[in-house]
């Protein structure tokens, strides 16, 4: 499992890059997935394989496209890459295996086992502020916040992710928008195997004592300005050296993937494309041997 591709050579066009991350996704699939998952009823009958349909989508993320548009490209531009369904269909398939995209990627190999992660949020704008007293689009889901680094309100939810110290994320939980990042993290350390932590202002607090007592985790955050106790000057300046790795994940996942983008109208879909956002992340860190995405990417 810790090789999952014999050869990690540079991809030179998207039949390469789609028949590495197809390779990925099926090793996975076969290691992880039950077997009555894998042999359900009719299974045989399908006209695409479920790590052909993940590996489509992927694809279509790796490229920088949305669902429908992305499809439509790859059946045009690369018409026998696979057996191709009609495109809604495709679209609902990926939809129902929502629980198998989630258990390939917690399986993904990551830095995983280092002591240290990084943690931080960002926001998922649901709707427009102007519009959000009427808009009715995942209403029970969403609520306002404020976001700090871009100095606004808005309205919505927010995505809390813990990485490896190269950025490359290893879980993430989606919570309203008013939920305080502290709280949020509470949660989310149950998820990952944690001995220290590096953040923002964000989880100053009594956050840090609780996190050490009850769960044996070192909670080390960057201090507000007008703090009685500052953490020394070299410790401030490796905290903002780590913590830019994780904001250079963010970058990549809002620039590249369009990840604050909200085009689900349900939760599932939702969540279901978050789970192949932060899967094409982790796969195209795996083939490039880096979170610089752009070195897999360039088919030049």
């Amino acid at each position: 499992m810790n090789d999952l591709l014999n050869n990690n050579t540079k991809p030179k066009n998207i039949e390469e890059l789609y028949y590495q991350i197809l390779k990925i996704v099926e090793k996975l699939y076969d290691n992880n997935i039950p077997s009555n998952i894998k042999n359900r009823k009719n299974k045989n009958k399908a006209k695409m394989k479920d790590a052909e349909i993940i590996s489509i989508q992927l694809l279509i993320e790796s490229l920088g496209k949305t669902q429908n548009s992305g499809y439509l490209y790859l059946k045009v531009n690369c018409p026998n890459l696979v057996n191709y369904v009609e495109r809604s269909r495709f679209n609902r398939l990926v939809s129902a295996l929502f629980t198998v995209i989630k258990a390939i990627r917690k399986k993904m190999p990551r830095n995983e086992n280092s002591e240290c992660k990084i943690v931080d949020s960002f926001p998922l704008v649901v709707n427009k502020f102007g519009r959000a007293y009427f808009g009715k689009r995942l209403r029970e889901y969403s609520s306002y916040g404020y976001c700090a680094s871009k100095k606004e309100t808005y309205y919505g939810m927010k995505v809390h992710v813990i990485t490896d110290l190269y950025g490359n994320p290893i879980d993430y939980l989606l919570t309203k928008a008013s939920v305080d990042d502290r709280d949020a993290l509470y949660e989310l350390s149950d998820m990952v195997n944690i001995q220290t932590l590096f953040g923002d202002k964000g989880y100053v607090g009594s956050i840090s004592e609780e996190l050490k007592n009850e769960k044996g985790i070192n909670l080390y955050a960057l201090k507000r300005g007008n703090s009685k106790n500052p953490l020394p000057k070299p410790f401030r300046n490796m905290i903002s050296k780590l913590r830019r790795r994780i904001e250079s994940t963010f970058s990549q996942l809002v620039e590249h993937f369009d990840i604050e983008r909200v085009r689900a109208n349900s939760i599932l879909g939702l969540s279901t494309m978050l789970e192949i956002k932060f899967l094409c992340f982790n796969i195209l860190a795996y083939i490039g041997g880096s979170t610089a995405l752009s070195y897999v990417l360039n088919f030049n």
